[in-house]
């Protein structure tokens, strides 16, 4: 019991570690749209086609990952992933066709369903061990870790394609070799949930999900898909405003240090949000929410400042930096919240939900967008982004009610 407790303990600890490895193609994020179009030499329709074929497929595909995931476990679902990352990298580095590069992403997407365990895994060792409540600030550090590591890969792997196109791809070849092999030594511990006798979980076939589980799902999705595309097009919107004024050069520039102090923001906003949560608790959501209003309204006020330009740029730029650092954030808390309220044999089911309706909004969004953009400008987008950033504090204050009134109900029952 001792060792398997230590073993246990040393996983949580390694966590971190592994989620800033695999979290993300850390060394070809950076350098993506390069790679893809002056060494695969896809254009930009057949990159966006990449995107809608892997997102669609991992849509569609929901009931069967759900299935497998269940069949096999967490820990091997977590080897699993780590493996297909592993084939996606080889698939992209060597693969050549277009046909190739299609099952590179749907290989990845799947892998990232999959990788998804990772996190049940760790809330589960965390209660095992006693430390639930620890689960969103273990994550915060893998989170703050991820962003310092993408800092670094963004400086260098530029600098490495330049070198040699291929060679960002070999090191996360060899990174996801290291993670695969990491992944072999990792053990969920067993344990009884406080809710349900052995009995119940044994013969359970109940596996509906209730209203607030649920609600929780839709207020990610909706906040991830308002975040990621306001991300995208607030970045974009930015590039067309400052044009007007400065010349290419100046332009690239100025972006470029721009989204380095993003950068810098994501890191120190995780830090910040992560200790106002021990405080705040659930009202952190309601905080989030307003936070991503207030920022997507900077970028357009910003926009409409035509008497000092140097005050447009820190307006908008400052409503670019908060998407940022709240995007994480809301991401723990959801996940964290998810499992808390979910039946334990519920897990898998809601950890690929989340992933699941936060890709299906996003690709819905996207494609409203792309309308809207045939007969409007890029500052409709964002006021659209405001108004659905404004119903999301609607659904963000009725999900806090729901969660206090089940805890007031649990206190008194």
């Amino acid at each position: 019991m001792k060792q398997d407790t230590e073993k246990i303990n040393k996983i949580v600890k390694i966590y971190p570690i592994f989620y800033s490895l695999t979290a993300d193609t850390i060394f070809f994020v950076p350098i993506d749209t390069l790679f893809l179009t002056l060494v695969k030499n896809l254009n930009a329709s057949q990159i966006s086609a990449l995107t809608t074929i892997g997102l669609l497929i991992c849509i569609l595909s929901q009931k069967i990952i759900e299935k497998i995931a269940k069949k096999i476990g967490n820990v091997n679902s977590i080897r699993l992933g780590c493996f297909l990352l592993l084939a996606s990298a080889i698939i992209l580095t060597f693969g050549n066709s277009f046909i190739a590069l299609i099952l590179y992403k749907i290989t990845i997407e799947y892998a990232y369903m999959f990788w998804l365990m990772s996190n049940i895994l760790l809330k589960n060792n965390l209660t095992y061990m006693n430390r639930k409540d620890e689960y969103f600030f273990v994550r915060n550090k893998a989170k703050i870790m991820y962003g310092i590591a993408t800092m670094i890969t963004a400086l260098i792997s530029g600098y490495l394609f330049n070198i040699n196109a291929y060679f960002p791809l070999y090191i996360s070849i060899f990174l996801y070799v290291i993670t695969f092999m990491l992944s072999l030594n990792f053990k969920e511990a067993e344990y009884m949930d406080e809710n349900e006798s052995e009995k119940e979980i044994k013969h359970s076939k109940n596996t509906k999900l209730s209203a607030l589980v649920i609600l929780v799902i839709l207020s990610n999705a909706l906040f991830y898909a308002i975040i990621k595309l306001g991300q995208n097009n607030s970045k974009l919107f930015m590039q067309y405003d400052f044009s007007n004024v400065l010349s290419v050069e100046n332009v690239t520039y100025l972006l470029t240090t721009i989204v380095l102090i993003s950068r810098v923001s994501r890191i120190i906003g995780n830090i910040v949000l992560g200790k106002l949560y021990r405080k705040i608790k659930d009202k952190l959501s309601i905080l989030l929410t307003i936070l991503e209003l207030l920022a997507f309204s900077l970028v357009v006020v910003g926009h409409y400042i035509s008497f000092n330009f140097m005050l447009k740029v820190v307006i908008m730029a400052t409503g670019f930096c908060i998407i940022l650092a709240i995007r994480d954030s809301f991401q723990v808390y959801i996940e964290d919240t998810a499992l808390r309220i979910s039946k334990k044999e519920q897990q898998q089911k809601v950890m690929i939900k989340i992933e699941v309706y936060r890709k299906l909004i996003q690709l819905i969004f996207g494609l409203l967008f792309t309308l809207v953009l045939t007969k409007f400008d890029l500052s409709v987008v964002i006021i659209i982004l405001c108004v659905l950033s404004t119903i999301e504090i609607i659904l963000n204050k009725g999900m806090y009610d729901r969660l206090v009134n089940d805890k007031n109900t649990e206190r008194y029952s």
